[in-house]
């Protein structure tokens, strides 16, 4: 697919499906698990990639070219996610966008390709417009390593889980597939208090 087709027919349907720009009010604050919506193409598999180089290339959320992502190591895998803030954002809100980076990084990488684990950095980037500009910020930094397992029996404990495939609703009802979270894991990727539960559980100090 050519880079940026995707992201262009998913802005215009239900706007950008991995990397925070859904209102929060679609999450819930409840830490009562909630059972997995199912898919509404339950025959769908989410889509799977033979390399996360791949996977970020075709989501589009993140990319080599901005500098938001990058891959430290490949074998063992570790990558950089970068969430882009600016100069006047509240500590809060970057706390939260390195924390939904370091989510993505870890079970966008778990779910859409057969990684056993995976060391993930996640930091922040502050960017400028007219004219353009970034830089990487030292802190705040969530930085840690999950396997496979670890991944799932942490979406086991909070999203109620049984396959790491249950995190995400596959749907092609409008000609492409779209893996976009689960109604039971967004409060999880999208609030920072749901945030910490999970990554304190994947092991983030």
């Amino acid at each position: 697919m050519k880079k940026g087709l995707k992201p262009a027919l998913l802005a215009a349907v239900i706007g950008l499906h991995g990397c925070g720009e859904v209102a929060e009010t679609q999450a819930t604050s409840s830490s009562v698990v909630a059972p997995v919506q199912a898919s509404t193409s339950v025959h769908l598999k989410p889509q799977h990639f033979a390399t996360v180089e791949e996977l970020v290339e075709d989501f589009a959320d993140f990319s080599e070219e901005n500098g938001t992502f990058k891959v430290l190591s490949s074998q063992p895998l570790h990558i950089q996610m970068a969430a882009q803030v600016v100069a006047n954002d509240l500590p809060e809100t970057v706390q939260t966008e390195v924390q939904r980076a370091a989510l993505y990084g870890i079970y966008r990488t778990l779910i859409h390709t057969d990684a056993p684990s995976v060391h993930v950095t996640a930091v922040p980037m502050v960017v400028t417009l007219n004219p353009y500009s970034s830089r990487f910020l030292d802190s705040p930094k969530v930085d840690l390593e999950v396997t496979r397992e670890q991944a799932l029996q942490a979406a086991k404990k909070h999203v109620g889980a049984d396959t790491l495939d249950e995190l995400v609703a596959p749907d092609a009802s409008m000609g492409i597939q779209l893996d976009s979270w689960s109604k039971a894991f967004e409060p999880f990727y999208y609030r920072i208090e749901r945030q910490r539960e999970l990554l304190s559980t994947l092991g983030a100090k």
